[in-house]
């Protein structure tokens, strides 16, 4: 659902612009292109733990913001297989923060256009047989100009964006980053039991096989080598008459 974002447009004194942004491949949470402001608020805590949620993305609902640790929140959207993510202060505006990722979205359709024409194009196949990480690396001159236009919430020219974007945010989910990387730990961990399970299945399944084998030749080797002896003397006999 849409509504008009003029609505919840904030006052003055929202926090900083995004500190990095990411585009990455919904997936498996490849890192198409990443920029980061010079700033350099970012510790290396939040940094990491932008890497690992980009992992779980695949787990997670199409648009969400995931709040960090400090004083920071994760806002992104998913579209056709590609996330756009960044890491903004948690007084910076919802709204702004979410119509400055749309606005990311909008400027990437026209990157894949340039990159790999228009028409019946399936962007999405091309981005998932992408091998390297950082393969858009020069897109970050383009959002390095889109984060200025939106450096300051309560200009005209960002309210005028936000009236234009039209975005609704307030039925967007809020998640904490430690409980979805705890989920995840817990999924891996379930999985890897599953995965034990199912050898250990199969393992006992040959043993099984072996030991009735076995058990099969204890019981009926010595008589079926009694009667092979024997039809081999009786035909040894008969080919000698």
């Amino acid at each position: 659902a849409r509504a008009r974002a003029g609505r919840t447009a904030p006052g003055a004194g929202g926090g900083a612009m995004a500190h990095v942004t990411f585009i990455a491949r919904s997936m498996d949470g490849l890192i198409l292109v990443e920029t980061w402001d010079d700033s350099n608020k970012v510790q290396p805590q939040q940094k990491q733990q932008a890497k690992q949620l980009l992992r779980k993305l695949h787990n997670m609902p199409p648009r969400c913001s995931v709040e960090g640790s400090g004083d920071h929140v994760f806002h992104y959207s998913m579209v056709d297989g590609v996330c756009y993510m960044a890491l903004f202060d948690k007084s910076y505006p919802k709204n702004f923060a979410f119509a400055f990722l749309e606005e990311i979205y909008s400027l990437f359709q026209e990157e894949l256009k340039r990159e790999y024409g228009t028409g019946s194009v399936d962007y999405r196949s091309h981005i998932e047989t992408i091998e390297k990480p950082y393969y858009f690396i020069k897109f970050d001159r383009q959002i390095t100009k889109k984060k200025a236009e939106y450096k300051d919430p309560s200009s005209s020219k960002a309210l005028g964006r936000l009236n234009e974007n039209l975005t609704e945010v307030s039925s967007i989910m809020r998640q904490n980053i430690d409980e979805i990387l705890q989920r995840g730990d817990n999924l891996n961990s379930v999985s890897k039991k599953a995965r034990e399970l199912s050898d250990n299945s199969k393992q006992f399944r040959s043993m099984t096989s072996q030991l009735s084998f076995a058990t099969m030749i204890q019981k009926y080797g010595v008589p079926v080598v009694i009667v092979l002896v024997i039809i081999m003397i009786i035909c040894f006999k008969f080919w000698h008459k």
